[in-house]
């Protein structure tokens, strides 16, 4: 039902102009670099590079899709108490949503273990939970309310119920497969500069849109509904243009550069891209 959902409101949308802009800078002009289904393309827009998937969605209808409808396995299922206990035991090792290789990332990025981690879109707090472990002071925000109030009451994660009450800067905005769900990552990266102090580093993980993974067999599949934003090196030079960063393909041995030339650790070709950037002024672009 969902996917019929979701096909029937992309054929109604074909007639409606409004829903070909592109979500992050409302610009009109854009070229088609994928098609599925007939009725849906991936389109790169021609002024801020994002790779966008029209028709889009209304995004005053996210909050609600990500609380009623999306579904993505251990992603969204919150445990029961007995699970949830095993994987506290364990620290979720060997699981899908073992967090050594991020953290480990963001010590190999300089990040003291004290250091003030803003963790955006924590889902139930898997993730969170195992920042908070290896030392990190971490502040977090999900969308969806049901999965927010979970990692404050069973994980104990400082969650926040709206962004705007955030206070004190951070030394690390960090994200793991979120930008390619908002509406619009332009007012994700303005977030982060508010947040971030001088020095503070932007991190994020996303599946990887760049040209060199989009060779590979199914690669079609990482964007469509649940995913309306196809991230990749192109949009995140043209938004952090001003701001030392790093692209790579997981697993990476990240480094960053000390002006505002972008570093590509390795050939792009993973399925997941790594991102960071470093906040020198006030602004990223």
């Amino acid at each position: 039902m969902p996917k019929i959902d979701y096909l029937r409101r992309s054929f109604t949308n074909q007639f409606n102009r409004a829903r070909f802009k592109c979500p992050n800078c409302s610009g009109n002009r854009n070229c088609i670099a994928d098609r599925k289904w007939v009725i849906t393309q991936l389109r790169r827009c021609m002024d801020c590079k994002l790779l966008f998937r029209t028709p889009t969605d209304d995004p005053a209808s996210n909050a609600s899709f990500y609380e009623d409808k999306y579904a993505q396995g251990f992603t969204t299922e919150m445990p029961s108490d007995l699970t949830l206990e095993h994987l506290i035991a364990t620290n979720f090792a060997g699981t899908e949503k073992d967090y050594a290789y991020y953290i480990g990332i963001l010590l190999q990025l300089g990040l003291q273990e004290d250091a003030r981690v803003f963790d955006y879109g924590c889902s139930w707090g898997y993730g969170s939970y195992q920042l908070g472990r290896a030392g990190f002071q971490v502040t977090s925000f999900e969308v969806a309310p049901s999965r927010r109030r979970f990692a404050r009451e069973k994980l104990n994660v400082e969650t926040i119920d709206d962004m705007q009450n955030v206070r004190g800067h951070f030394d690390c905005f960090f994200s793991a497969h979120v930008l390619e769900h908002v509406p619009s990552p332009r007012l994700t990266f303005q977030y982060a500069m508010t947040l971030l102090k001088p020095g503070g580093l932007f991190v994020s993980f996303t599946p990887n849109g760049s040209k060199a993974h989009r060779v590979s067999p199914g690669w079609s599949r990482l964007w469509g509904e649940v995913h309306p934003n196809f991230i990749d090196d192109v949009f995140l030079d043209e938004a952090f243009a001003l701001a030392p960063r790093a692209f790579g393909a997981s697993p990476v041995n990240p480094s960053l550069p000390e002006d505002a030339s972008p570093k590509r650790l390795n050939s792009l070709e993973g399925s997941e891209l790594f991102f960071a950037a470093r906040k020198i002024g006030t602004a990223w672009s």
